[in-house]
């Protein structure tokens, strides 16, 4: 539903390319992902228009201005030759700026100028130079507690956010997991030229089921993992790696051992039980069979034996 709803937002902002939009919403969340999809639904009749990202923070405070708006020859000692700015090179498409609130106090006043007129200088120009484009802001913090310490200028609070979107965190929306999971697997598939037709319900029921602290970020890693590993079409929850303890929506605690149930929602056989709960305990004791054994309570050698019955005595 979360999914819907923005993607509904995103497409009645679409129809205006030149009015601003915000993101809020923790990171990873999938800003970015929200700022493409704008960008091709507001362009989606085959317009060449440019896609230009920039990460705020990673800046240096000196060269923002340039970096943003160009700079002529010779505006400064390095300055060897005029270099276009990245809002020049955004020019009829969008300006994704990331970590908005970065953005040192000098640079958001030229910002909010341009943002006015949608035309700027070159640092050491004097020919001021127009250009159509959106700009899409996106930051993880509270931007109302921002605005209020004085790290972002209220008046570019309010001329930037016209149309303001809220991304929430992954864990809030677990109804959005399959649906970008499956876009992620047939992505990842693509890329590197596997047939991977989806995911079966028990890979499902095990992605729905983890908190994503790094958001839709983390689910895709997760995908590109096993895409990579699975060798069947359909990715299996054998090819899913959780890097954390899986955290459920019940239960703030980790679990030590889960099992999901089969493909056609039915409980697995005992012995898949078993198998996959000795699993279990020996990645507990980093590979260690003594001390598996007696964490199970059986002796060295009927736990041997047990192991070569369920095929994991290699």
């Amino acid at each position: 539903m979360a999914e819907k709803m923005l993607r509904e937002a995103l497409r009645s902002v679409s129809t205006s390319p030149s009015t601003p939009v915000l993101l809020v919403g923790p990171s990873g969340a999938g800003k970015q992902c929200a700022a493409e999809l704008l960008h091709s639904m507001t362009y989606e009749n085959g317009e060449d228009a440019p896609f230009v990202e920039v990460n705020c923070a990673a800046l240096p405070a000196e060269l923002v201005e340039s970096e943003l708006f160009g700079h002529e020859k010779g505006a400064f000692t390095d300055a060897r030759a005029t270099r276009r700015g990245l809002v020049d090179m955004a020019d009829g498409g969008t300006l994704f700026l990331d970590e908005l609130t970065e953005l040192p106090e000098r640079s958001q006043a030229k910002l909010l100028k341009f943002l006015d007129a949608m035309r700027f200088r070159r640092v050491g120009g004097d020919r001021e130079i127009a250009v159509q484009l959106r700009i899409v802001a996106a930051t993880n913090q509270d931007v109302v507690q921002v605005v209020a310490s004085g790290k972002l200028r209220e008046d570019l609070f309010h001329r930037i956010s016209v149309f303001s979107i809220q991304v929430p965190a992954l864990k809030d929306r677990r109804e959005d997991i399959p649906d970008l999971a499956r876009s992620f697997a047939a992505f990842f598939g693509r890329r590197v030229k596997k047939r991977v037709t989806g995911l079966t319900d028990g890979a499902l029921q095990k992605l729905v089921r983890y908190d994503y602290p790094g958001n839709v970020r983390e689910l895709r890693n997760i995908i590109e993992r096993a895409v990579i590993l699975t060798k069947a079409t359909d990715i299996t929850p054998d090819d899913i790696v959780i890097p954390r303890p899986e955290a459920t929506a019940h239960s703030t605690e980790p679990a030590f051992f889960s099992v999901e149930l089969s493909g056609n929602g039915e409980p697995r056989p005992a012995e898949y039980v078993e198998q996959a709960y000795v699993k279990r305990v020996l990645e507990h004791f980093g590979g260690k069979r003594m001390q598996a054994a007696q964490a199970l309570g059986v002796s060295y050698p009927t736990f041997l034996r047990r192991l070569r019955d369920l095929g994991l005595d290699e």
